[in-house]
């Protein structure tokens, strides 16, 4: 029977990975079934993030034992051993010390299923390697690549996954044996937008030796087992193509808006917990804020996401009017008391997007709010502030860009978001080390 996957027509629905957001990875953990398919489809990958420095932490689930069963130049412990130092040697040449390489040793062709004896294991063990490297970004076998340990690995993660208390994880994954073994119900079910491609030409040579020292698996190295197994060259080239191509489904990220308790906690332990009345860098950001705003004055203004009022006290110099509102009853208090004396600043306890104030606005303010929320909320919350803005209002968004292990989204992403469909026209920009600033008017065009 011919394989049902299109493998054209899939690459070419990819859209290339967001660059901004693998710039700021810096621990990605890869999960591979077999000793060679970390090369076969993530080598590429690995180059590039280990050029910007990134940590990758490398989990081979299987021990390869029976590509070649029959053999007797190679029994089973010295297939074993040969098969781990194929691996060690490929990502050797990929930037990768030997203990960022984790080997769980389950049985080839055999590594437990989520209902099988064992399988909580194996998903203690990674979560033990998960707690050690806090990654960032997760890439693993697609969850239904034909071949049980690839399909085994993805439960794993996903167990493992489950235990995990932190936010904003984001899970990429590659095809394998999807190319060649399909059948209909293993087709991938994608929306738009979830099939991504990275550029790996500049990887591409590196990429092919470390295919290539697989020797067992590419060569007649183990040569006295006629059935022993051997990646074709046909298979070989669906992974040097110059592009390697990976899955983001939205189902899979694990996003939750932070709630009211996680900032209590914060406010309870220190009354200034982000140092915004001391800190040098908050200051600068907070003057490059009030400089990029484009009108001198705005009639009416909301401030999403207070605190204690830092900004809030050179905002209300532009504004008639600013409602600045907040999850935390502490902050606000802190922020009523640093305002008392500008009654045209009022104060409100609400939680975005369930308690967006009524109101229209000529100016919305989020700061240094937009990765607490998941991305459902972030959605609406978009949706919200363009239906409150006047026509030709102005957004101003600023958001720190590195990675937060709690939050569930990215500064960056956040403004990716304000940014796709055309609803907000940019105005400016400012992009430091630290942090991005953007100023959008209200569009014409509807979300």
């Amino acid at each position: 029977m011919a394989n049902p996957f299109d493998k054209i027509a899939f690459w070419d629905s990819a859209i290339e990975a967001d660059t901004v957001f693998l710039s700021n990875i810096n621990s990605c953990l890869i999960l591979a079934p077999h000793p060679d398919d970390e090369s076969l489809g993530c080598a590429g990958l690995i180059a590039l993030l280990r050029q910007q420095g990134c940590r990758i932490t490398i989990v081979v689930t299987t021990d390869g034992s029976q590509s070649h069963p029959n053999s007797k130049q190679y029994p089973e412990a010295a297939r074993i051993a040969l098969r781990k130092a194929e691996t060690k040697c490929a990502l050797s040449l990929l930037q990768i010390p030997d203990d960022h390489i984790h080997f769980l040793n389950g049985i080839d062709t055999a590594l437990p299923g989520k209902h099988d004896e064992g399988f909580s294991q194996f998903s203690s063990r990674l979560i033990d390697i998960i707690d050690t490297v806090n990654p960032q970004l997760y890439v693993v076998p697609y969850e239904l690549d034909p071949h049980r340990d690839h399909r085994a690995t993805w439960q794993i993660l996903n167990a493992a996954l489950k235990e995990v208390e932190h936010n904003g994880i984001t899970v990429w994954e590659y095809p394998i044996w999807l190319y060649q073994n399909a059948v209909v119900d293993d087709l991938p079910k994608l929306q738009t937008g979830e099939l991504l491609f990275i550029d790996i030409t500049a990887a591409l040579e590196i990429k092919r030796q470390a295919i290539a020292s697989h020797r067992s698996q590419v060569s007649n190295l183990i040569s006295d087992d006629p059935d022993g197994f051997m990646l074709s060259q046909e298979m070989i080239n669906n992974f040097l193509t110059g592009k390697e191509y990976f899955m983001e489904r939205k189902s899979l990220r694990k996003e939750h808006t932070l709630p009211a308790d996680y900032f209590r906690r914060l406010y309870d332990q220190n009354r200034d917990p982000w140092n915004f009345e001391a800190s040098e860098y908050e200051q600068e950001k907070y003057q490059a804020t009030i400089t990029y705003l484009s009108q001198p004055v705005y009639k009416n203004a909301l401030e999403i996401g207070c605190s204690i009022g830092v900004l809030t006290a050179l905002l209300c110099t532009k504004c008639d009017q600013l409602l600045s509102i907040d999850i935390s009853e502490t902050a606000l208090d802190i922020a009523k008391e640093r305002l008392k004396n500008h009654p045209h600043v009022h104060f409100r306890l609400a939680a975005i997007p369930d308690s967006y104030p009524d109101g229209k606005y000529d100016l919305v303010v989020l700061s240094e709010v937009g990765y607490y929320l998941s991305m459902e909320d972030l959605l609406a919350t978009k949706q919200k502030i363009y239906e409150s803005l006047l026509p030709d209002g102005t957004l101003i968004m600023v958001h720190w860009i590195h990675y937060v292990i709690d939050y569930p989204l990215t500064g960056d992403q956040v403004h990716q978001v304000f940014i796709n469909d055309g609803a907000f026209s940019p105005i400016s920009f400012k992009r430091t080390n630290d942090y991005r600033l953007n100023v959008f008017s209200k569009s014409a065009n509807a979300i």
